[in-house]
């Protein structure tokens, strides 16, 4: 793979130094946003850097093959160091062991999240998320602005550049933003983006798009794509990073969306009360209390199977 003209190997040199850092449990992220934020080319060079990285893992096998295949000239393979194979030679390496052409272009990188595990994502062009649990990330061809949420809960925070467009995919649905600060959570009944600050636009595939501003959300159905949109107060947006869920009238389906992704199980509600509206406040904690919590403030029912759960109406009694 070949960097940019304007990415010197001094450069390629700390992102590289920050793509290794990252990967350790008490990385300063403070510090990478500073860095990133201190020079465009620095977020750059840390794309070419977290691409070819994937690249590597994706095709390692071969990589150590031909690293260990003859040569013409033995001394160039004891020379090819681990740094030379995160950069630089690594597109000819490709070639040569799988035959792959353009990988830079077609390669998505995936940022996902398990049970219990949150992330943040500081990418390149002043665009971070953070990750909820059970949450995957993707950014389609390496590119920051051309994003993916294939399932669960992401909180961007995106500075203002009206030259650059940013579009995030979540099922059948596109959001669009030029710099603001918001959430968007895909279940597979709906799509739900939450806006804290600045505006996004939402459209449906072949469906005209939706402004959607500071201090509301839009919930779009996706069985029907019927619409609606909500005031959500902006501490609310987001809320799971401070370890509780906020419902203000949320349908219940929603909600059991969320504990699902918390908790591991696999939950279905009743469809005769799975649009009934749920306000309250539920703490995240391990995710094991979230069902007991809920059946607490509304009234409603649960049997648990193994790691099934269904979720009905409360006994009249």
């Amino acid at each position: 793979m070949t960097a940019r003209p304007e990415i010197d190997e001094r450069l390629l040199d700390e992102a590289l130094t920050w793509y290794r850092a990252l990967e350790q449990d008490d990385a300063d992220w403070d510090a990478y946003t500073r860095w990133l934020e201190a020079d465009p080319l620095h977020g750059k060079a840390f794309d070419e850097i977290a691409l070819t990285g994937r690249i590597v893992d994706d095709h390692i096998a071969d990589l150590q093959a031909l690293k260990a295949a003859p040569a013409a000239d033995p001394a160039e393979i004891r020379t090819v160091s681990r740094r030379k194979w995160l950069y630089g030679s690594v597109a000819a390496a490709l070639a040569l062991a799988v035959g792959i052409p353009a990988l830079r272009q077609q390669q998505d990188v995936v940022y996902a999240t398990a049970r219990g595990e949150t992330r943040h994502i500081a990418l390149s062009q002043g665009i971070a998320a953070d990750l909820s649990p059970s949450t995957r990330l993707v950014v389609k061809g390496g590119d920051p602005t051309k994003l993916e949420v294939a399932r669960g809960d992401v909180y961007f925070a995106v500075a203002h550049d009206p030259g650059r467009a940013l579009s995030i995919r979540a099922g059948e649905y596109v959001v669009s933003d030029i710099g603001t600060t918001f959430g968007l959570n895909l279940s597979a009944k709906a799509v739900a983006v939450a806006v804290a600050e600045g505006h996004v636009s939402v459209a449906g595939e072949g469906g005209e798009a939706t402004r959607v501003s500071a201090g509301q959300q839009l919930i779009a159905r996706r069985d029907d794509r019927s619409t609606r949109i909500r005031p959500v107060p902006a501490a609310n947006v987001g809320s799971w990073r401070q370890g509780r869920l906020v419902y203000d009238n949320m349908p219940l389906n929603l909600v059991a969306a969320d504990i699902a992704r918390y908790s591991g199980k696999t939950i279905t509600v009743d469809p005769a009360i799975g649009d009934r509206p749920f306000s309250g406040v539920l703490a995240i904690g391990d995710g094991s209390e979230l069902l007991a919590n809920l059946s607490d403030l509304m009234a409603i029912s649960y049997e648990e199977k193994g790691d099934s759960v269904r979720i009905g109406a409360a006994a009249v009694r």
